[in-house]
């Protein structure tokens, strides 16, 4: 009876037909969301007021301005995947049909993202405001929210393969490549915050 007992907790807890990842699955979200949250860390380093709020063009983000743009991102973003994973079931046939581009797609998700030859407008609740307080603040709260995502791929027993989202066309991508996506948007706007910085007007100090 014991046994039943247990086996029906089990069930209960992964569902027949689930997939959690793999640890190398994990390990190589993780270490690209660790990375990437590094590129953050140092691109913001040792900056001086006027460094952090120089601005190109009126039209053109600031340092800080990308900053805080990332730190609302890593949280809708976040969002958005934990939003897809309740309300999607698992779709095997999608799973099985995908398999053999899976390794492509898991590669080519960040390298899109993070190509900044395609512009792109932020949604309105993304876009900069100031509201996030000094540059220490901004750094504080950005690495904050990364770690909650990084603990939740170390911690989650949820099928990120077996479910999609759809970027946008017909291009649908699993949940797993989603945190893909959210590092490759850290890297994206790593890259302009150094357009910035290589401006020939950016401060010296």
């Amino acid at each position: 009876m014991l046994h039943k007992t247990l086996l029906f907790s089990l069930c209960c807890l992964f569902p027949l037909g689930a997939e959690t990842l793999s640890q190398g699955e994990r390990d190589r979200a993780m270490s690209h969301l660790h990375a990437t949250r590094k590129l953050f860390v140092d691109a913001t380093a040792n900056l001086s007021e006027a460094q952090w709020k120089f601005k190109s063009a009126p039209d053109r983000w600031s340092v800080a301005e990308c900053a805080e743009h990332l730190t609302e991102s890593e949280t809708f973003l976040r969002g958005l995947l934990t939003a897809t994973l309740a309300k999607s079931p698992v779709d095997e046939g999608k799973r099985a049909a995908r398999e053999k581009d899976r390794a492509a797609m898991d590669a080519k998700v960040p390298a899109m993202i993070s190509d900044r030859s395609q512009k792109a407008q932020a949604p309105e609740p993304l876009r900069p405001t100031g509201k996030l307080g000094s540059q220490g603040q901004v750094v504080d709260t950005f690495r904050q929210r990364r770690d909650e995502t990084i603990a939740m791929v170390e911690q989650t027993k949820e099928d990120l393969r077996g479910r999609y989202f759809a970027l946008g066309g017909a291009m649908e991508i699993d949940l797993y490549q989603m945190l893909f996506m959210i590092s490759g948007h850290t890297e994206r706007h790593v890259k302009q915050m150094r357009e910035v910085m290589a401006d020939p007007n950016f401060p010296k100090r």
